[in-house]
């Protein structure tokens, strides 16, 4: 009798176990960007550095209209999981963006350990001759570049702001779950940028 009622309380509290860490997967990437806007709201890059300017509240990106250079979508999970930097350009990659470029990947190599936890982004205005498209392939290997269709003007929506544009003047940090998070003016040394990103990795539990 004594077994047989323990079965049922044991099956009832393994359930409750499996729904805490539900739970708990849930909440943990919410809970770890808390975490970093908290600490960067307070005492974090725009109270040491002033580097980068932090984007509050936090803009959750809606990812669309965007053609990477195999002709798939670039779609927002492919935001997700990496501090990614955004650098938005025209029909070609004047001396404005070819700096952004040059910035990013420095900061990305800056890294070390951690370069595999960062992503670069180009968002062109049209299809790059072949004479640019060879400059990416050999000079930033490392770069995900897309074109944007008429279908991308609710994405660039979202990068307009109290000083800020998707207009080539500023570039842009989306941290692992999507959210558009801080901007750069041109400006900004790479050491700059550097430490930004160094202290968000090394707060965050994510990406």
């Amino acid at each position: 009798m004594g077994v047989s009622m323990s079965r049922p309380d044991e099956q009832t509290r393994r359930n409750r176990t499996k729904l805490l860490l539900i739970f708990a997967l849930f909440l943990l990437p919410p809970v770890s960007a808390w975490v970093v806007w908290k600490y960067l709201g307070t005492e974090g890059v725009s109270a040491t550095t002033n580097a980068g300017t932090l984007i509050s509240p936090a803009r959750p990106l809606v990812v669309s209209g965007l053609r990477k250079v195999d002709g798939e979508p670039l779609v927002g999970k492919d935001l997700r999981g990496h501090w990614t930097y955004l650098v938005f350009a025209g029909p070609t990659c004047d001396e404005r963006c070819q700096q952004q470029l040059y910035l990013t990947r420095q900061v990305r190599l800056g890294m070390n350990k951690d370069v595999r936890r960062v992503q670069r982004v180009l968002v062109l205005e049209s299809a790059p001759a072949s004479e640019f498209a060879q400059v990416l392939s050999t000079e930033h290997q490392d770069l995900t570049w897309a074109v944007r269709d008429n279908d991308a003007v609710p994405l660039l929506e979202q990068f307009r702001g109290q000083g800020f544009a998707p207009n080539g003047e500023q570039y842009f940090l989306v941290d692992p779950l999507g959210n558009l998070m801080m901007y750069y003016d041109l400006g900004v040394p790479a050491r700059g940028m550097i430490k930004d990103l160094q202290k968000l990795l090394k707060i965050s539990q994510i990406g």
